[in-house]
Formats: C-alpha cells, structure tokens, sequence
C-alpha cells in the first residue's frame, strides 16, 4: 500500500505532475472532506491518504508517491439546479432559507443555485416546497461534479 501524507498541487491551478504513470482515482465528494481514507486506484494500486487535520483533497489534486502519479476525480453526483426569473431578491432569500433549512452546501453558477440529492424522489420534496413559487422557480435533476461554493459547505450535516 502507497501512503500519501501531502497533496504534491492541483492539476486544475496550473500544477503539472511529475513524469511517471498518471492512475486515477475516482472518490465521492462526501470521501473528499475526509482526512484519513483508503482506496485503490483505477490501476489497481492500494493507496491510504493521511493528510494532515483540517485539511482536505480536491477535484484535480495531484498525489506523488513511490514514483507513482495519482489524479483525484471527484465522480459526479445528483444535484438539483433552481433558477429564478430575474430580479427578484426576496425569492432569493427564501429559496436560501428553504435549501438552508435542509443542511445543505450550495454552489452558484450562472444565476443557478444546485445542490447535491441522495435519491431522485428528493425532487418531489423540493417541487413541495417551492410550490408557492410556481413559474418563478424552475426545478431539474442534473448529474454532474459538484462543488460547493467557499463558505457556502455545510460540511455534510
């Protein structure tokens, strides 16, 4: 088993790996937050991740260990993506109130707000929820990489 104590940089940040053989290996957001895990890679290799506490990997980070080059992938997860009809602060503020109710981190994008679900059927909860907003808020499921907003993780309460 390789052990890794430190995160060598961020291929995303301009951080270019060392020659050797790139592996891969694919981890759920929620395992990112995680200090202390133990995984194999997509060539096979057991790797343990010890970092130091507080700390935490990333999409992208970079692993150099025994000659070997390790790529963190954050495998893409369910999120559901609300968009507002412009202008309109006060729908803002309760659409927050409503995710934030529900312990959830945030991410904001292109006048979208998305976070992550665990099943599908969340979505019918969420329509619930939101259905004194009708035609003002707009609800779909999207898989995809999700990243939560700085300051905006609730750290998977």
């Amino acid at each position: 088993m390789l052990t890794v104590t430190s995160v060598a940089g961020n291929m995303f940040v301009g951080y270019k790996p060392v020659a050797g053989k790139v592996e891969h290996l694919k981890i759920p957001r929620v395992d990112l937050a995680k200090n202390r895990i133990r995984r194999q890679t997509d060539a096979g290799t057991d790797i343990g991740i010890a970092l130091e506490l507080g700390a935490a990997l990333h999409n992208g980070d970079v692993l150099e260990c025994g000659g070997k080059v390790v790529i963190v992938e954050q495998l893409p997860e369910k999120v559901i993506e609300v968009s507002l009809d412009g202008g309109q602060a006060g729908l803002a503020m309760l659409v927050g109130h409503i995710i934030g109710n529900r312990h959830r981190p945030i991410a904001i994008k292109d006048g979208t707000v998305c976070f992550p679900i665990q099943a599908d059927s969340e979505l019918e909860t969420f329509k619930d929820l939101f259905a004194g907003m009708a035609g003002s808020v707009r609800l779909k499921v999207k898989e995809t990489v999700f990243t939560p907003q700085e300051g905006a993780d609730v750290h998977g309460h």
